[in-house]
């Protein structure tokens, strides 16, 4: 699962900062950048957004004017150079305060606490339903596995088995613990059918399951026999993620 992000902030160097924080991440999706609070009113209308990344102090209108005129608020994180505003800022329940300049490591920690309330949120509706649609049914199943198209026909493909996703330009190999499937789709498409934290994109190249990791030594990990190489790119929040394991 991917959780949709907008930022709001009027300074550029914040802006590229956040994005690149974001790109980090394969269960982020940035859907929309503003430099102004109405640029972000119209990104909030337009997409469904889970996390809104907040600069306060902009000019014209506020980010906190802008929390106030919200009906429903998506998972606030505001963003500022000024300590003064935090006690305003938790006063209207945001999820968390960076103060800038801030660490991957600390946004990481912003990131996990707004994605552990948008999980608790769902299972709370979830539990309070006494009915479930069709599409309710689909969606729990698919949590659990997904159907893929092969030799004329579909194939179950159950997550707990993947052990690693590798690309081969138009076409992807699932490798699963007992057999193989290669299927016509992209990493991309991959991604959207899984998420954190049982799966990772670590490579350009590759996905793997987490549970199945073997043995991680330097940039190189092994999964049943198989070595997957940790692209750059990823290196830093692959390893962020092991030790929340």
């Amino acid at each position: 699962m991917k959780y949709n992000c907008v930022i709001v902030d009027d300074e550029r160097p914040a802006l590229k900062l956040l994005t690149a924080y974001i790109n980090k991440l394969p269960h982020l999706k940035l859907v929309a950048s503003c430099e102004d609070a109405f640029e972000a009113i119209a990104a909030l209308q337009n997409h469904h957004v889970d996390i809104l990344f907040l600069d306060i102090h902009m000019p014209e209108f506020t980010g906190i004017e802008l929390l106030q005129s919200l009906k429903q608020k998506p998972q606030v994180v505001m963003t500022t150079a000024y300590r003064e505003y935090a006690v305003e800022g938790f006063e209207m329940q945001v999820t968390d305060y960076l103060v800038k300049p801030f660490s991957f490591e600390r946004f990481l920690q912003a990131v996990n606490k707004a994605t552990q309330n948008l999980n608790k949120a769902k299972n709370t509706e979830s539990n309070s339903s006494s009915t479930e649609t069709l599409s309710d049914i689909s969606e729990k199943k698919q949590e659990t596995y997904f159907f893929v198209k092969t030799n004329h026909k579909m194939e179950k493909v159950p997550l707990h088995e993947i052990l690693y996703i590798e690309s081969m330009r138009e076409y992807v190999s699932i490798q699963l613990s007992s057999r193989r499937f290669v299927v016509h789709q992209t990493m991309n498409a991959m991604e959207e059918k899984l998420s954190l934290p049982d799966f990772m994109r670590v490579h350009r190249s590759y996905i793997i399951g987490l549970n199945h990791i073997q043995t991680i030594m330097g940039n190189v990990l092994n999964i049943n026999g198989k070595e997957i190489p940790i692209g750059g790119s990823y290196r830093k929040s692959f390893f962020d993620q092991i030790e929340m394991l």
